[in-house]
């Protein structure tokens, strides 16, 4: 079973034809290959995803307003780019997708350098297209490389799935530790003081529209600095994927265009698990965004000052790098469902501590510690939330990974776009309140999904023992 299908598109890492019945040299070999796709994927996103989580986390801080539009701009173009991923995919490839992901991410970055509103807003719009079919195809090359290993091992799918998405997850949840020890190392030189003490800021939950905070920025010439380095690092990542990331081979069914563009939406429309699972999808754009937004605008900049943003950030990054493979390991002992209720539990929590926490107007240093513990359980929330939702849309459409990837994503994205948009018109509380009411609302239904997935495995199991069969 030397090729594996993927919805429309055939795809191998290699020429060999079989990789059940082979030898053990050439299981090894295989199994090699497999990681070697895993190992240069993951890679590749830690520099230019070090780059693209540095610069997304202070967006609202440097450039308050329009950073915060220039974020829904991106996110909304995503939304354009899912649909079209299939299409777009069926004609380049997953590598191709790539490369020109990572062209739009520097003309993204290129745009902070003049961060006026006719720059940023479209610069940001052009890399949102891109985000669509670079998360697709981020997900075919994984869920490819996963299923041959299960094939060459016999290990579950299932579990291989997301033992793969975990070492992924934890390589990308790692850019959060780079990306923002690089801007913090370089806004520390460039610190101003504000104008006037941060004690006359209202921040926290009670922050405003009408009272909303503008930190002091470092100097042009040191934020121009930390542009440039991100710049560099995102063109690392074009050329490691131009250079050693395997093209997949493919074989085209020749399908119209319009059929390929209707497929993400045809599946929303025809399968009811897919339809469930959009409030879930919503959720792990919209709870990204209480971090990389809210909480490092409204509580971390407005009362320690933008510089200790990236500090703050890397201990979401930490934990998040730790609970990616941890999530993808203890999902094959106590479940799915086990681990989103652990997660769903852990941003309850943090969202009534944000909520009821009187951020105080100058803090002693074990006051300050806490501004570090909040984004740390939430990093460890956010990495089961990413891991099993790609594990949970890998398991329940195996043979429509194309469309079901570009569906997680478009919500996603819109979950990143709504978010970003409501961010700079509503209280901080009211803001809290809705993702309390999301996450709430997404876990029940993908209670539901699991019963049915669990429903349709039982029924496969007994159709498989029938003697009919």
């Amino acid at each position: 079973m030397g090729d594996v299908i993927l919805d429309r598109i055939t795809m191998t890492t290699d020429d060999k034809e079989g990789l059940v019945d082979l030898d053990e040299d050439e299981s090894n070999k295989s199994k090699r290959d497999c990681y070697k796709v895993l190992a240069v994927i993951s890679t590749i996103w830690m520099f230019t995803f070090t780059a693209y989580s540095g610069l997304q986390n202070l967006e609202s801080s440097l450039n308050p307003e329009v950073g915060t539009y220039s974020l829904a701009a991106l996110t909304g173009g995503g939304l354009v780019s899912c649909l079209l991923a299939p299409a777009i995919l069926n004609y380049i490839g997953p590598k191709g997708a790539l490369l020109i992901s990572w062209v739009c991410l520097c003309v993204f970055i290129g745009g902070n350098y003049y961060p006026k509103n006719y720059i940023l807003i479209p610069a940001a719009a052009i890399e949102g297209l891109s985000t669509g079919i670079m998360w697709t195809a981020q997900g075919i090359y994984v869920a490819n490389a996963a299923m041959q290993f299960s094939e060459i091992t016999g290990e579950s799918f299932d579990s291989v799935l997301s033992r793969f998405f975990g070492i992924f997850c934890m390589a990308f949840q790692s850019t959060q530790i780079w990306g923002n020890l690089i801007s913090s190392a370089v806004l520390q030189y460039g610190h101003k003081q504000p104008p006037l003490p941060n004690i006359t800021l209202v921040c926290g939950a009670e922050e405003c529209p009408t009272n909303m905070s503008i930190p002091a920025l470092p100097e042009t010439t040191i934020i121009y600095i930390l542009i440039s380095i991100y710049m560099g690092l995102t063109i690392i990542g074009l050329f490691i994927t131009l250079f050693f990331l395997r093209p997949l081979k493919k074989k085209t069914n020749q399908e119209s265009i319009g059929k390929l563009l209707l497929s993400t939406v045809k599946l929303l429309g025809t399968d009811m698990n897919m339809a469930l699972l959009v409030p879930f999808s919503l959720y792990t754009g919209l709870e990204q965004v209480v971090m990389y937004a809210e909480y490092t605008k409204s509580f971390v900049a407005c009362r320690l000052g933008v510089e200790w943003v990236g500090y703050t950030m890397i201990c979401f990054g930490v934990f998040n790098t730790i609970g990616s493979p941890l999530s993808g390991t203890l999902a094959k002992y106590v479940g799915r469902g086990s681990l989103l209720l652990v997660a769903f539990l852990l941003n309850l929590g943090v969202l009534a501590g944000l909520r009821f926490w009187a951020v105080p107007d100058q803090p002693s240093i074990k006051q300050t510690i806490l501004f570090f513990v909040f984004p740390g359980i939430w990093g460890l929330a956010d990495s089961i939330w990413q891991t099993q939702s790609a594990t949970l849309v890998g398991v329940a459409f195996k043979d429509k990974q194309e469309p079901a990837f570009a569906n997680l994503r478009l919500f996603q994205a819109m979950g990143f776009t709504v978010a970003y948009l409501y961010s700079i018109h509503l209280c901080e509380y009211i803001k809290l309140y809705l993702a309390a009411g999301f996450v709430t609302l997404s876990v029940v239904l993908v209670a539901v999904v699991e019963i049915r997935l669990r429903k349709q495995a039982s029924s496969y199991d007994i159709q498989m023992k029938s003697p009919g069969y």
